[in-house]
């Protein structure tokens, strides 16, 4: 099922439909964004997701997961099953309450967060990028627009396969003196040295790109997917969509994507970043992947999360750095 919204869900988003009390509390609090899903909207904090609308059968369902109410935190849920029961003011009446939850849960977790599979810690810095890029005060300056965090692409081949991040390389005056055209834009996020290497590190990733994406349509398919989300998250006048100077995806599909490392926290001592760098499986895996796409480590500007094309170096300039 294509990762968009059906035009039901879309009419029911917009003013005066049965969900407009959720897109009018995202597009007031920036704390929250609105990922699109198939015919699902999950509303993210911290990276996680508050709440899950989804159209079944023509009907909504809510869906707030339960493992984050704490015994030291608990809210009592509008209904036992999670549904809509046609009162969707009712959920967001208790956003702030389920905030708390999710503060709460990562709080008590924090040791847990940091070493397990789905990195919840990294999960709350993709919002921050997304935040930074898209709908901050900087974001019209910044030179990468991100329309997806957290998501999982199907394609025709029957793979599937989950990103940190999706977006578009939407280039400023400045950006465009280097790389003047737009590109689809794919990120991969880790956090500190903990998930830097293993079998959830950079090279895994990027090996099960190359094999997503060698001798098939996938990015052809990915482009199409990302160009439908941006023009949709437009058409809700979702927070940064409605992006200035940035009007025109034309031309992104016969670009070669980006691919942009993002190494966030990772401490100078003890972390063997420039180990990994300089290793030799990793420059394999790029060698592999340069046909298909333009692999580049972003480096911040300063303290920040704003990602700008002068700060994208190649493995070997980034090596250099170090």
């Amino acid at each position: 099922m294509a990762r968009e919204l059906s035009s039901k869900f879309m009419d029911d988003l917009h003013e005066n439909g049965p969900l407009y009390p959720f897109l009018e509390f995202v597009r007031k609090d920036t704390s929250l964004d609105m990922q699109i899903r198939p015919d699902e909207v999950h509303i993210y904090y911290r990276g996680i997701a508050l709440l899950i609308v989804r159209l079944r059968a023509g009907k909504y369902d809510m869906l707030f997961n339960q493992n984050y109410l704490t015994k030291s935190y608990y809210v009592e849920l509008p209904s036992v099953d999670n549904t809509l029961m046609n009162d969707p003011e009712r959920w967001v009446l208790i956003f702030a309450e389920l905030k708390t939850c999710i503060d709460v849960y990562l709080s008590c977790n924090e040791k847990t967060v940091y070493t397990c599979e789905e990195q919840v810690v990294v999960k709350d810095f993709l919002q921050t990028a997304m935040r930074e890029n898209t709908y901050s005060a900087v974001a019209p300056r910044t030179d990468y627009h991100i329309t997806d965090i957290d998501c999982q692409s199907s394609f025709s081949t029957g793979v599937v396969m989950r990103f940190d991040m999706l977006g578009v390389y939407l280039p400023t005056k400045i950006a465009a003196k280097i790389d003047p055209d737009p590109a689809l834009a794919i990120f991969a996020m880790r956090f500190g040295s903990m998930n830097l290497m293993g079998p959830y590190g950079v090279i895994p990733y990027l090996e099960k790109l190359f094999k997503l994406v060698e001798g098939t349509s996938a990015l052809e398919e990915l482009i199409a997917e990302v160009e439908n989300i941006f023009y949709q998250r437009k058409q809700l006048m979702l927070p940064g969509s409605l992006v200035d100077g940035k009007d025109g995806l034309q031309g992104i599909l016969h670009k070669r994507p980006h691919v942009v490392i993002c190494l966030a926290n990772q401490e100078p001592e003890g972390s063997h970043l420039a180990e990994f760098i300089h290793s030799k499986h990793l420059k394999s895996v790029v060698r592999l992947l340069r046909d298909s796409v333009d692999v580049k480590f972003a480096h911040s500007r300063f303290a920040g999360y704003g990602l700008y094309r002068n700060n994208l170096y190649s493995i070997d300039e980034i090596a250099d750095l170090l």
